[in-house]
């Protein structure tokens, strides 16, 4: 009897123990959790109480969802599979984690590690965070004890509406896992051309210098084909080309050879843009010994924007550019920058400089990214930080009243709470800046960095650069690049993910705005009221979000 009594306290014991154990899967050794696309993922992120068997997914259909995967009891070295059994078959990618030495502080700069931790931050720097996506290929040795994976489902756009569930097969070495995938498809369609405008710049410079190929060479272009098909991927419509080659012949006057310009203007047309931003023509002369606000370069020389020289140089340039657009079809696809960011003080130089544009340039609106609704006649696009556009928020909608559009851009700036794209933030943040657009129908969104990496950074090792032409403050975490340079192309980030996502969601609340436009605002104001007074938990945006999918599938 004494020995039953014993037997039985230990069954109970064992049964108590189990279910005291953490939120671990165990096959074999092998752990893993799961976790929402939606947040950050961190190489100590614990393994939670409590199991979880099974991801649960929405997604419309020609649209983009996934989850991540986190690993624990790998062997390093040993190879490490994926089979997925079902439809559609995901991309996986090897999540790889970056460090962030700083956090994001006053507007435009990073704050040390030596300073407290702000309260719009979700961890303290230094650290680090998954972020960039290699694609991950069948046998690749797992790189330590801990990985982590990325799967991302396209549901292509003529998907049959309803569940869909696959099984996730992951091994390394002799341990294996089963993760169950459970996708609900909606009726609703994300149109494969968006109407939201989106441009993030980039630099074929170092696109050439840090995949270390010749410029302009083959390799070149082709390397410049995978970073256009990776801005597709993540819905950019706009692009800056290369501008003309140019040479002064005998008599003074100027010859523009478009050969590049042409060939990289087919080449992202071909791969689905929409629209050509024309390069800047002047840029602000920050040197010591400036000659003016604003010079155009004729030649290798600085010339103030507004002298005569400027101007019979741009009056070539300027007719070279209508003639090659006329000559190709896509005059109509164009829109001009003049000076990016000019301050007030100067926007009487910009107006003479603009007048120039339309003069050469008829009909091609003028965009550019500026906080002063104050310029008045001389911009079609205006471009203001969201900041600025809800503090002016009236004097620059009387602007759309009088037929011009209004888009909105962030950069190393505005910080604190406002929605931006920085890694120190809540990843939904970058997700929601397009919630964004559509509270307040703005049109389209510009940010300045899809791979501005300088010389002397390391993309995965400092994400709080020194900011390029001024270097005497770090950029905030993330601000520089969006983009990691792959060892076979551009990578993408959970955050080019995210983005990419949130122009989706603004199609979504678009189709929903066509039946009832309250109603899409009822769905927007869930998640997003201004750029400061939002919801980025993961939970609530969920709920949001299969509410937008639910409204957004029912017939016109």
């Amino acid at each position: 009897m004494t020995h039953r009594i014993f037997a039985i306290a230990i069954l109970v014991l064992c049964c108590l123990l189990s279910l005291a154990s953490p939120r671990a899967v165990f096959a074999e050794g092998l752990q893993y959790h799961l976790v929402s696309a939606n947040e950050w993922l961190y190489p100590d992120t614990p393994i939670p109480a409590s199991p979880v068997h099974e991801m649960e997914l929405d997604s419309a259909r020609g649209g983009r969802t996934g989850f991540q995967v986190l690993l624990r009891g790998l062997t390093k070295g040993d190879p490490v599979t994926c089979r997925f059994e079902g439809r559609p078959a995901p991309e996986i990618y090897q999540l790889i984690d970056v460090n962030v030495p700083e956090n994001s502080g006053p507007p435009c700069s990073a704050i040390p590690p030596d300073k407290p931790k702000p309260d719009y931050v979700i961890r303290k720097a230094p650290y680090r965070v998954y972020e960039a996506l290699r694609p991950m290929h069948d046998g690749d040795p797992a790189r330590g004890e801990t990985e982590a994976l990325y799967v991302s489902f396209r549901v292509p756009g003529n998907a049959k509406p309803g569940p869909q569930k696959g099984l996730l097969h992951i091994r390394s070495g002799s341990q294996t896992v089963a993760i169950k995938v459970s996708l609900k498809i909606y009726a609703a369609t994300v149109p494969e051309q968006n109407h939201l405008r989106v441009t993030n710049w980039f630099s074929t410079g170092h696109m050439a210098r840090i995949h270390k190929v010749e410029p302009w060479s083959e390799p070149h272009w082709e390397m410049l084909r995978q970073y256009a098909r990776m801005m597709r991927r993540g819905r950019q419509t706009d692009f800056i080309p290369v501008g003309p080659e140019r040479k002064k012949t005998d008599d003074g006057r100027w010859q523009f050879d478009f050969s590049r310009t042409e060939r990289m203007i087919r080449m992202f047309l071909d791969e689905g843009f929409s629209h050509i931003e024309l390069p800047h023509i002047a840029n602000h002369d920050r040197r010591k010994e400036a000659v003016a606000p604003f010079v155009v370069y004729v030649g290798d020389k600085p010339t103030p924007g507004t002298s005569h020289e400027a101007y019979e140089f741009l009056a070539q340039y300027l007719n070279a550019w209508a003639e090659m657009l006329k000559r190709n079809n896509w005059y109509g696809r164009a829109i001009q920058h003049v000076v990016d960011e000019p301050s007030p003080k100067d926007f009487d130089t910009y107006r003479i400089m603009a007048g120039t544009v339309r003069k050469f340039l008829p009909g091609v609106p003028l965009i550019d990214a500026l906080g002063n609704p104050e310029l008045d006649a001389a911009v079609d696009i205006w471009v203001p930080l969201n900041e600025s556009y809800e503090k002016n928020r009236d004097a620059f909608e009387a602007h759309r009243r009088r037929g011009d559009t209004l888009w909105f851009y962030t950069c190393c700036a505005p910080s604190g709470f406002y929605l931006n794209r920085f890694i120190d933030t809540e990843l939904l943040r970058t997700r929601l800046l397009h919630w964004g657009n559509w509270r307040y129908r703005l049109d389209g969104y510009l940010h300045w960095g899809l791979n501005q990496v300088i010389p002397e950074q390391d993309p995965f090792e400092n994400t709080c650069p020194p900011h390029g032409p001024y270097r005497s403050f770090h950029l905030p975490p993330g601000d520089s690049h969006i983009l990691y340079p792959g060892t076979d192309g551009p990578w993408s980030s959970v955050r080019f993910e995210a983005m990419g996502s949130g122009i989706e969601d603004y199609e979504l609340l678009r189709l929903v705005a066509a039946r009832d436009e309250k109603l899409a605002d009822d769905i927007c104001a869930q998640l997003v009221r201004t750029f400061t007074d939002y919801t980025a938990k993961v939970d609530a945006f969920d709920a949001a979000h299969r509410r937008l999918l639910e409204e957004a599938s029912k017939k016109r």
